[in-house]
């Protein structure tokens, strides 16, 4: 089952909700931990994106966390998998593999 998710994150007080995405598959957010902006990016204005992939065990806990795209490569990854490490749902049924989420890195203007 492929199961996506997505957010956009600003550099700042000011954080973007989550964007569903199609194919949600029923998997209900309880808590979404938003990544920390690195400084060094920040400082340097870029701005980028991650997409990764993970698990969800039938308590609701996310596993096997990893980088599937990164652009640029290696400014936001650790950001990225630090904060989806985090994300808990509401229990399911049957483990879900392979879901995917893009979070977004843009500062605010």
């Amino acid at each position: 089952m492929m199961v996506c998710a997505g957010m956009v994150m600003a550099a700042g007080p000011m954080l973007a909700a989550p964007a569903a995405f199609a194919g949600d598959a029923g998997l209900v957010a309880k808590k979404r931990v938003a990544p920390v902006y690195p400084r060094g990016a920040e400082r340097r204005k870029i701005e980028g994106h991650v997409v990764v992939t993970y698990n969800v065990n039938t308590d609701g806990s996310v596993s096997d966390v990893a980088v599937a795209e990164a652009v640029p490569e290696g400014v936001f990854d650790d950001a990225a998998v630090k904060a989806v490490s985090k994300w808990k749902y509401k229990p399911i049924e049957s483990p879900v593999k392979g879901a995917r989420a893009k979070i977004g890195f843009k500062l605010q203007s």
